[in-house]
């Protein structure tokens, strides 16, 4: 709908005059002035409401009314009383406002010497707009002229549309490109616009030109509960002149994110297609940051690897040339088990750990959870970027890159180890290690555990050309009454009681106590 009553009047040449509710009336008449009508129904029907749409304007000559003035000597006068014949004006304006008409044109001097007064009060007291369409102008005058505003106003649209578009699209071709259109589309929507992430995390917001948004604090609730609902659309009144709407990016399974905006007035036809333009960008945009995104995440849990099995220099260069400083031995190893997410999904929210000054860190995929290696004290600074990522983490020490991979163990049982105990916190392997062997080690395996502890005892042996583990195994053989042999305890799977029973006669011999300590 383009018409309203504002544009005919604008029309000097129709000489429209208004009777009743201009803008000299109440605010609520002077707002009908600007009300989109469907279209102008000409009609002399006492009861025409039942061929009228929702929201029309009446063309009438009067015909159903008494003529009690008429314009020519040849119309017959009709008698009524003043009381009926107000009753017939009062009767008709109640009926076509009911039903939503906005307005009434009467033809004067056509049947009716001028426009019946009673009409005008009748009008009044309804609400509807009241205006005199003089005898020179005919009704298909109106029409035709409606029609020619259509054709202008949708003209109009089109060319706004497309500018719209064109500036959204340059926008995008920009060197931040997807901010960029972000901010154009607020500025040629007159919104608020969020980018909100796969996690209901905010990426960009962009301010509404009048000012009028909702915080950010009350925006990320309602973007989380619609992503965790799985709807495309959504929309959400968030004051008496604020609507949020939700779009989701991506597939309902697999989002890519999600864009709000905010809105204080209805979108008409153009914003709507403004917005279709939008989403396929961004929705693009989106697309190769997240293959972008999946590339370094193989790249990193490739490096880890490398990193595992020794190659630590070649891993030192590529990662310091994409995103900066590692942290050096001896550092601190967590592992986080996510309880909502894929770990894939997580890495994208760790990279503003590599904005932060000072903060050599390194993550990556391990197995199926988010690994991270962090210097000692910086490692507070890391657990609390975590901490709304709804992560059970494990944390162990890691003195060498030679135990790295038994760090990353260490912290993966940890984690594992909390989860189990439904720990809200971070689990240090050190701290379940006191509470005994069972609550560290599956049942079946318990050969990391016997590598933590003779781990040390062969470094140096092999770098200081010792007999540390020969000592122990000595000792073994006179004293410890049929213990595990120590070689099945490094390489091979064994039974956890044996184990157990093993290091509880180790830990009762002084001799064994102090090589454990050396």
């Amino acid at each position: 709908m383009a018409l309203s009553l504002r544009k005919l009047l604008l029309n000097p040449s129709l000489h429209l005059r208004v009777l009743v509710g201009g803008d000299d009336g109440d605010d609520a008449t002077s707002r009908a002035l600007d009300r989109e009508f469907e279209w102008l129904h000409a009609t002399d029907l006492i009861d025409p409401t039942q061929f009228l749409g929702p929201a029309e304007v009446i063309l009438t000559l009067g015909w159903q009314f008494p003529i009690t003035d008429p314009a020519d000597e040849s119309i017959p006068v009709v008698r009524k009383s003043n009381a009926e014949v107000a009753e017939i004006y009062e009767n008709y304006a109640a009926l076509i406002a009911a039903h939503g008409v906005i307005g009434v044109g009467f033809g004067s001097d056509v049947i009716h010497r001028g426009v019946p007064r009673g009409l005008e009060d009748a009008c009044r007291r309804h609400g509807l707009i009241l205006f005199d369409v003089p005898y020179e102008i005919s009704f298909m005058d109106l029409l035709q002229e409606a029609a020619r505003i259509v054709q202008r106003d949708q003209s109009d649209r089109s060319i706004r549309s497309l500018r719209a578009q064109k500036a959204i699209a340059n926008a995008a071709t920009r060197r931040d490109g997807l901010t960029a259109t972000l901010r154009e589309t607020a500025r040629q929507l007159g919104c608020g616009v969020a980018l909100y992430d796969p996690l209901g995390r905010p990426v960009t917001t962009v301010d509404p030109p009048d000012g009028r948004n909702v915080r950010e604090d009350e925006l990320t609730p309602i973007v989380q509960r619609t992503l965790a609902s799985g709807h495309r659309f959504h929309s959400v009144q968030a004051g008496p002149e604020l609507e949020v709407v939700l779009q989701l990016l991506g597939e309902s399974n697999h989002p890519s994110g999600m864009l709000a905006l905010t809105l204080s007035r209805g979108f008409d036809d153009v914003s709507r297609n403004v917005l279709s333009s939008v989403l396929a960008l961004v929705s693009v945009s989106l697309e190769q940051n997240q293959a972008l995104t999946s590339l370094h995440g193989t790249l990193r849990e490739a490096l880890l690897q490398l990193m595992v099995t020794g190659n630590v220099s070649v891993t030192r260069h590529i990662s310091e040339s994409l995103w900066g400083n590692m942290p050096e031995p001896p550092l601190v190893a967590l592992v986080g088990i996510s309880q909502s997410h894929e770990a894939a999904q997580l890495l994208p929210a760790l990279e503003p750990l590599h904005l932060e000054e000072d903060l050599p860190i390194f993550f990556a995929q391990w197995h199926e959870n988010l690994a991270l290696l962090a210097r000692d004290r910086d490692v507070d600074r890391v657990i609390a970027h975590l901490d709304d990522l709804d992560l059970v983490i494990g944390r162990s020490r890691c003195d060498r890159w030679e135990g790295l991979e038994l760090a990353l163990e260490e912290a993966e049982r940890a984690a594992t180890y909390g989860e189990r105990k439904r720990s809200t916190g971070v689990t240090l392997f050190s701290e379940i290690w006191s509470e005994g062997l069972t609550d560290l080690i599956d049942a079946s395996e318990a050969a990391h555990v016997a590598r933590r502890l003779l781990g040390p005892l062969q470094i140096l042996d092999a770098e200081r050309g010792g007999e540390l583990i020969t000592t122990l195994r000595v000792w073994q053989s006179h004293f410890g009454k049929g213990l595990v042999d120590l070689d099945s305890m490094v390489t091979d799977r064994i039974k956890l009681e044996d184990v157990n029973a093993a290091f509880a006669e180790m830990r009762q011999g002084r001799g064994i106590r102090s090589v454990i300590e050396y």
